[in-house]
C-alpha cells in the first residue's frame, strides 16, 4: 500500500478567541472555559489584561499528535 500525504493550511497563525469561536462554531463562553482548562492553546500574553490569541499552529500540532 502507498503512503498517504495530507496537506493542511493554517490561514493565520493566531486568531482572537472571538474569531476562533466563530470559525469553530463553539460558543464564546465555552471557548473561554476551554482556555482556562488548557484545551485551547493560546499565545503567551505579555500583559495580564492582554487579548487572548489562539495559537492555531500549536492547536494543529496537538490535533495531529492526538489523532
Amino acid at each position: 500500500m502507498g503512503s498517504i500525504t495530507i496537506n493542511l493550511n493554517v490561514a493565520a497563525p493566531y486568531l482572537s478567541l472571538q474569531e476562533y469561536a466563530r470559525v469553530t462554531g463553539i460558543p464564546f463562553d465555552t471557548c473561554r472555559g476551554m482556555v482556562r482548562d488548557g484545551r485551547i492553546i493560546i499565545r503567551p500574553k505579555e500583559l495580564a489584561g492582554g487579548k487572548v490569541e489562539v495559537n492555531m499552529v500549536a492547536m494543529l500540532k496537538d490535533a495531529i499528535a492526538n489523532s
